[in-house]
């Protein structure tokens, strides 16, 4: 069954669909995967927002049969996939696949984690209800799926105390190896035809590859689907990290072993008990050293050097003592030999990032509230993608509503690795631009690094919602200006404001739905992954152009590089990421065919500076204002075009 009868108006789907709607988009996409489960090889594709992109590459999955990993940015996309579409399609093709929804492990109770965490002190410090329930679900559940445990918050402080972990997981030796949740979910995996998982997991997976083990199982076919995503998660991913906090979690997992172990404690408990307060007593002593402004900023010693590096060395000694007292008791348990392995691994880290063992990593220093971590990315990710992906696989389709800056794959391509001939597909959204959104550009506003940039930028928010009457997304690309916005309009707006930071996301965006006059005021987070379709926004508002700021250590890194290598980096690095972080952003007003209304970019260097056309060239073709009346006036002819139009929906007067 090819793409052309699956997508014909007398086809399959026409037969499964009361209101089937033929989209030219979504059948060339289509054929562009089956032509590439056909032949093998790499597909770039950018297919925007309406062309049904999923549904376009899960169909020639099905019915290829090949073993393919479908992997994506988002929860929601991952469960849609698994629990909505591959239903759908494969009643409607009347194909049956095996198919599997893989999580991270952490999603998963950790028997063996419970069990110690049940004869901890620490079970104590929680609510006896909150531990019964554990009990009780572990007794009952047969998934170990945290999703079955009705109002578990998605950061539950007793959840983290007994999933399972990447670092903790033991493996074959685990007592519980057989009856555990995240065994039993895997070997499901392996036996699938499809299998879905998140980017973060590929990435978990490639990782373990590279030292002989593996997560999910081999595969024919990888489908990455919102790959704009991948090269910052697989920065993160193949990374290090390591922090205070985390040596006093291992310190207490420590002591959570020893008590759970089968052997019996003795005399040698004594220093191990002795050292781990040691371990920790010197870890803050040492991360101390770091304290410094909220952020990541470049590491280096040396400010430090005559403080740290002795605090340091002591550190070391305290944690390979912990490590060689619970090596007298090496083979006779197995989670005490894990924690042994998980002290040696930390101390090995965090050599590494004190001695900078590794020109292809930036090394880094993050500063939290409560915490300092140190740290390490790579510099480049493309040779991982190249080798352990792109010629792993022999099917590869990469797919995204933004992936071309200025109508091209280039800049993509570069950054994943992909230096030979591929096949790429240009798929432009089903909606007409010109008639339902606008772009505004206020001439009259100040350059952003001006000193009064921020106070122009919120009087004409404020300017902006007013004439909305709400119903806006305000996206900034700073903690500090969200702040600022929100302290400006709080006391002057009447309807509901809401401010990224006050609740979880989902709670936000349920709580802009309540009410046609709301505003949200948000940052990175909510420039990618928010669809609200409908009445609920009609206006976007973005303070800046998104720059990643050249401060950051790993921008700073890849910028020395590419000028290291001869380029001009602000034009092919910088300018390409923030267009693309741009086409995000302007990607949340437009949902669905019904909807319009404008986008609005406080930054004046659009229009100014030679580099604005690439931005520009990179957005839908609309209407595109840089004077409030002409604005107003545009707001005013859709509004009343509702009135006339029912199709269309309906503003409120303001």
């Amino acid at each position: 069954m090819r793409p052309d009868d699956i997508f014909h108006r007398d086809g399959p789907l026409a037969r499964a669909l009361a209101h089937y709607e033929i989209r030219d988009a979504q059948r060339e996409m289509a054929k562009a995967v089956a032509d590439i489960l056909d032949q093998n090889g790499v597909l770039l594709a950018e297919a925007g927002t309406g062309t049904g992109k999923t549904i376009a590459y899960l169909a020639p999955i099905i019915v290829s049969g090949r073993k393919t990993v479908i992997s994506t940015g988002t929860r929601n996309l991952q469960e849609q996939i698994f629990f909505k579409d591959l239903g759908f399609l494969q009643e409607a093709l009347g194909i049956s696949r095996r198919c599997v929804y893989l999580k991270g492990q952490n999603n998963y109770l950790c028997r063996t984690r419970l069990k110690q965490f049940l004869t901890s002190p620490k079970s104590l410090g929680y609510p006896a209800a909150e531990v019964a329930r554990l009990q009780r679900f572990a007794e009952e559940t047969t998934t170990g799926d945290r999703m079955e445990i009705d109002g578990l918050s998605d950061d539950s402080a007793i959840w983290n105390e007994v999933c399972s972990t990447r670092e903790t997981r033991i493996g074959a030796l685990c007592p519980f190896f057989e009856e555990c949740f995240v065994t039993r979910a895997r070997r499901m995996a392996h036996s699938a035809d499809i299998v879905v998982v998140n980017h973060h997991l590929y990435c978990a997976d490639l990782a373990t590859r590279r030292q002989g083990g593996q997560i999910l199982p081999d595969h024919e076919v990888v489908v990455f689907d919102e790959a704009h995503l991948l090269e910052d998660i697989a920065t993160e991913f193949f990374g290090l990290r390591l922090s205070s906090a985390g040596i006093e979690r291992l310190m207490q997992d420590v002591s959570r072993v020893v008590t759970a172990a089968s052997f019996a404690v003795d005399s040698q408990a004594l220093p191990r008990k002795r050292t781990a307060a040691e371990a920790v007593k010197f870890a803050k002593s040492f991360f101390a050293c770091f304290r410094g402004a909220p952020g990541r900023t470049p590491l280096s010693f040396d400010d430090v050097a005559e403080t740290a590096l002795p605090l340091w060395h002591r550190l070391d000694a305290a944690l390979e003592s912990v490590e060689l007292s619970l090596r007298l008791h090496e083979g006779e348990d197995a989670g005490v030999d894990h924690m042994a392995h998980r002290i040696l691994t930390a101390r090995n880290t965090l050599g590494e990032i004190v001695e900078h063992r590794d020109n292809s990593k930036v090394y880094w220093v993050e500063n939290h509230a409560r915490s300092v971590s140190l740290g390490a990315s790579l510099i480049d990710v493309s040779g991982v993608f190249r080798e352990s992906v792109f010629f792993a696989r022999e099917a590869v389709a990469l797919v995204s509503a933004t992936l071309t800056v200025n109508r091209a794959f280039d800049f993509v391509a570069s950054r994943l690795g992909i230096d030979f001939d591929v096949v790429t597909r240009t798929l432009p959204a089903p909606f007409d631009y010109a008639r339902q959104a606008a772009l505004y550009v206020p001439a009259h506003m100040p350059d952003p690094r001006a000193p009064g940039f921020l106070d122009a930028a919120a009087n004409e928010i404020w300017e902006l919602v007013t004439m909305s009457g709400g119903g806006a997304l305000v996206l900034c690309t700073s903690v500090a200006a969200m702040k600022h916005y929100y302290q400006h309009l709080v006391t002057r707006y009447d309807g509901p404001l809401l401010l990224q930071g006050e609740g979880p996301k989902s709670t936000l965006i349920a709580q802009f739905l309540a009410s046609p006059a709301s505003v949200l005021i948000a940052t990175s987070s909510f420039w990618q992954g928010v669809d609200i379709p409908g009445d609920a926004l009609r206006l976007v508002i973005i303070d800046k152009l998104p720059f990643t700021p050249p401060g950051d250590p790993v921008t700073a890194a890849r910028i020395a590089r590419i000028k290291a290598q001869g380029q001009e980096p602000f034009r092919t690095y910088q300018v390409p990421l923030a267009a693309l972080q741009l086409k995000q952003g302007f990607g949340r007003l437009i949902r669905t065919a019904q909807d319009w209304g404008m986008v609005a970019i406080l930054d004046a260097r659009l229009r100014a500076k030679g580099y604005g056309r690439t931005f520009l060239a990179s957005l839908p073709d609309c209407p595109l204002f840089d004077a409030p009346e002409p604005v107003r006036q545009w707001w005013q002819e859709q509004r009343d075009a509702t009135r006339h139009h029912p199709h269309l929906r309906l503003l409120p007067d303001h």
